[in-house]
């Protein structure tokens, strides 16, 4: 059972004296930026050069006074992120791989799949290949990667392996995908990636007697974010 949602509530009081002297949002640039693409169809490539595919999509997403993060898909530029990370607000501000910052509006969410699709204003950076398969493709034992801001700190990589998928999350019925990479506040909204930079899913919940990680993490499966932004105009 899922019993401790991580996310931009968590570290609010953390993030809040950084966010709140931060200089406003400025329009992003148009440079463009190469497509974060996945190796071979149905090839892996090491951790280190996967970790240098995935990375450049991953972003900081900053509402209120606290923070979590998100991931920008190919082909639209879109960004991926947890509703519990935008909560209410229908703005956000997005802090990019390269340090922009970029404002983005909240096109849909999903409460009960604790899902979010961002629009940046401008070119946020190259996106991730989404996986479509159920769970990602993964099975038990299969290498992965979480890549996100943890206690306001952007672009941290943490790894372990597939714990469990189909795992039922009993709050709302949602079968996530179960890893030991370590995910902690901040991470939420990040991403979940395989071994060929390919975004298999979005951490947004552990398992946890103490807030923090214990090596129980859950992410939603890609294939759910790709039906909810198949729903964006």
């Amino acid at each position: 059972m899922v019993v401790g949602l991580i996310g931009a509530g968590g570290i609010g009081a953390l993030v809040a004296t950084v966010v709140k002297d931060d200089p406003p949002p400025i329009e992003a640039s148009a440079q463009s930026f190469p497509t974060a693409a996945a190796a071979g169809a149905n090839e892996q490539i090491g951790l280190s050069d996967a970790v240098r595919t995935a990375a450049p999509s991953v972003v900081q997403v900053i509402s209120g006074g606290s923070s979590g993060s998100g991931v920008i898909v190919e082909p639209r530029g879109l960004i991926v992120t947890n509703q519990h990370v935008v909560g209410t607000a229908s703005r956000v501000t997005v802090v990019t791989a390269d340090n922009r910052r970029i404002p983005a509006l909240v096109e849909t969410s999903d409460p009960q799949q604790d899902l979010a699709i961002l629009r940046p204003n401008g070119v946020a950076g190259p996106g991730a290949q989404v996986a479509a398969e159920p769970d990602g493709g993964l099975q038990i034992g299969d290498q992965v990667f979480a890549i996100g801001s943890p206690f306001d700190l952007p672009g941290t990589v943490t790894a372990g392996i597939v714990s469990a998928v189909g795992r039922v999350n009993e709050r709302n019925g949602i079968p996530m995908i179960q890893t030991d990479a370590p995910i902690n506040p901040g991470n939420s909204g990040g991403g979940l990636f395989d071994l060929r930079g390919r975004l298999v899913g979005i951490p947004t919940a552990i398992a946890a007697p103490i807030r923090g990680n214990v090596g129980i993490g859950f992410a939603v499966p890609s294939s759910r974010v790709r039906t909810l932004l198949e729903s964006v105009d």
